[in-house]
């Protein structure tokens, strides 16, 4: 499983978990079947007899409500919807700048130029060569450590999934605590987001299921940062019951 932080606005190192290339491929595989009914239904609605015509107004027809919508596709719906198309969304993904941002303009398009889409628009046969584009890009993105293709390289972006991988269970759900049953230690932890305190509840399960040194000194690290963001002048020493302190009074102050 490959991850990737980001920095929260408080300072606090977030955790995602990075698409795999085989998501990655299934949400774009759900784009085109989406395109595919579209294409369907067009032909039924306008009655065209041959949609890849070369002349007269069915060539209109063809490049305005056909090829130009679906090229357009992706970079349009990704930066109105913070770097999800219907595929990647389905899929829980989505992409992200190399700071954990939405996608500006700038990112989406670049993408955009990179994956090929806009070759069709010249001759129906180029797609074969838009098809190349795919797959040389799931190879890119097979290889690559943070899961990238060749646009996501030149445009700075990422595509990480949006939940956790950790699964949460019933005794997990039952164990939350409550303003009757805890009394908060530290108020000042309402500063933090949902996101620091995921990064908390995962780092506590990790050291739990895999102590090594890594897990050990990043579970050091966060606790040390929570108490300097919290206004502690030291840490306290037991930092795994510390955190765990925080987590559980982050609830109780924000549920």
């Amino acid at each position: 499983m490959s991850t990737i932080e980001f920095e929260s606005a408080q300072h606090v190192k977030v955790e995602y978990e990075l698409a795999s290339t085989l998501l990655r491929v299934a949400g774009s595989m759900i784009d085109v079947v989406m395109f595919i009914i579209y294409f369907v239904i067009l032909n039924i609605v306008l009655g065209l007899s041959n949609i890849f015509a070369s002349t007269g107004s069915e060539l209109f027809f063809t490049l305005l409500v056909i090829k130009l919508p679906w090229i357009l596709y992706n970079p349009v719906i990704e930066y109105m919807t913070h770097g999800q198309s219907l595929g990647k969304y389905i899929m829980g993904i989505r992409v992200v700048t190399i700071d954990g941002e939405r996608p500006g303009l700038r990112e989406v398009f670049t993408r955009w130029l990179f994956k090929g889409d806009f070759i069709w628009i010249s001759a129906d046969i180029l797609i074969l060569l838009w098809a190349a584009c795919g797959v040389l890009g799931a190879i890119f993105s097979a290889t690559s450590d943070r899961k990238q293709r060749l646009g996501d390289v030149m445009a700075g972006t990422l595509v990480i999934k949006n939940k956790s991988s950790v699964n949460y269970t019933l005794r997990d759900i039952l164990s939350i605590k409550s303003i009757d049953n805890h009394q908060p230690t530290y108020p000042d932890v309402i500063r933090f987001t949902d996101e620091d305190m995921l990064l908390i509840k995962n780092t506590i399960q990790r050291v739990k299921l895999h102590p090594n040194e890594e897990i050990k000194r990043f579970a050091i690290e966060l606790a040390d940062e929570s108490a300097r963001l919290i206004g502690l002048e030291e840490t306290p020493a037991k930092r795994m019951e510390f955190l765990q302190t925080l987590l559980q009074d982050y609830v109780v102050l924000t549920r």
